[in-house]
């Protein structure tokens, strides 16, 4: 049988290290629901990277009794990545076990390192027990604006994110790294929590390693929390980034940061040219839901739809007829639905034409907010006394049959 790190081979996952005195490595698998578990012959997919896919490969090495090849394996990824603490403990973790002195997973170290390592094997495997269909898309990214290349989507609950690329009109999954997130976990409500934010933000900037601390590793990209929704919900807090790795570590446990998502330097440095500031969206969710692109279009179409309608309706100067697009509940930058509609019959009885016109258009579908979708674009309006181009954002929800807008602002 070859490497499972080459894609082709067949192994048996279940009951990873049965039999070989190794069963605290069982615990790598506990987490993952029986439902989402393979039968006991399946391919493991191509690893993102050498080190994650060496130590994958020796843990199925391990349940197959081939405990020379794991070391082998093992020596390869410590040797090439002797700052991969999780490899060291596995490793030693067997060394141990041939001597038959195994006492547990980690084998007595320190109880917050162990349990830290712990978790993150468990989530570095599941990675290749749960990987979505091939053809898949993340069902948050309905529409990548026409300007833009690429997205990246932070699975927090898996500790993933995933690099998505657009080839020809269609979206791809490109990449997956392990990444990980505040110690407080997700859900980010106000200064000095320890959490990740849930939501859709940008890339607001970069920043070199040069210019960081240690902590940072390789370098950072500040993103744009709090953002419009999280404002109106008295959100607070700030210095959210995506970052690297301080240089004595090759990985974090899943949660390990002060609210930031982290990767290894390797993968952080991986996304510098792919990252476009300002416009590289960036999807934090709680779990993914990946579905066929022919579902997924229809959901698009039917936002489309109801946002072409807006338009239009604002260009009619049919005051009443645009408002019915806004829920009661809507608000804006303060404002109430009631002072909002007041301002726009003032505003419109003063014009005589309005022209609107929408590009770069993207859709989402809102992490952690049900049934919440956010709609941003570039806007060119024109009427007979304004011109005017600007960037914004809107939040709308099903009421009903029909989709009104929850919030608007400038992005």
């Amino acid at each position: 049988m070859e490497n499972p790190r080459r894609g082709n081979p067949t192994v048996k996952l279940p009951g990873l290290a049965a039999g070989l005195g190794l069963s605290a490595l069982v615990l790598l698998a506990a987490d993952i629901p029986p439902a989402n578990r393979p039968s006991p012959d399946v391919y493991l997919p191509p690893a993102p990277t050498p080190q994650e896919g060496g130590l994958i490969a020796a843990l199925v090495e391990i349940h197959r009794g081939e405990l020379d090849r794991a070391l082998k394996n093992l020596s390869g990824v410590v040797d090439r990545q002797p700052n991969f603490r999780l490899a060291q403990l596995v490793y030693a973790d067997l060394m141990v076990a041939r001597a038959g002195r195994l006492s547990g997973f980690g084998n007595g170290g320190p109880q917050d390192l162990v349990d830290g390592l712990r978790q993150e094997a468990q989530m570095r495997l599941r990675r290749y027990l749960t990987l979505p269909p091939e053809a898949s898309v993340p069902a948050n990214l309905l529409q990548l604006p026409a300007s833009v290349s690429s997205a990246l989507l932070f699975d927090v609950q898996d500790s993933r994110m995933y690099l998505v690329r657009r080839q020809g009109e269609a979206l791809v999954r490109a990449k997956d790294y392990y990444i990980s997130i505040g110690k407080g976990g997700t859900g980010k409500r106000f200064e000095g929590d320890h959490k990740t934010p849930l939501g859709v933000y940008h890339v607001a900037s970069y920043l070199p390693g040069s210019e960081l601390p240690d902590l940072y590793g390789t370098g950072a990209f500040p993103i744009t929390y709090p953002n419009l929704w999280d404002r109106s919900l008295g959100r607070t807090g700030s210095g959210i980034w995506i970052h690297g790795t301080d240089f004595e570590t090759y990985s974090r446990p899943p949660l390990s940061s002060e609210g930031c998502l982290t990767l290894s330097n390797q993968d952080f440095s991986a996304l510098r040219n792919v990252v476009e500031i300002g416009r590289t969206p960036i999807i934090v969710s709680r779990g993914l839901d990946w579905q066929d692109a022919e579902s997924l279009e229809q959901q698009r179409q039917t936002i489309s739809s109801a946002l072409a309608t807006w338009e239009q309706d604002w260009e009619s100067l049919d005051t009443e007829r645009y408002l019915r697009h806004y829920s009661q509940k809507f608000r804006s930058a303060g404002k109430s639905r009631e002072v909002f509609a007041a301002h726009k019959r003032r505003v419109n009885r003063a014009k005589r034409f309005i022209r609107v016109d929408l590009r770069d258009v993207g859709i989402y579908r809102y992490p952690g907010e049900e049934g919440l979708v956010l709609v941003e674009f570039l806007q060119d309006y024109r009427s007979s006394n304004l011109n005017s181009q600007r960037r914004k954002q809107q939040f709308w929800r099903q009421e009903g049959e029909a989709w009104k807008i929850v919030f608007e602002g400038g992005a």
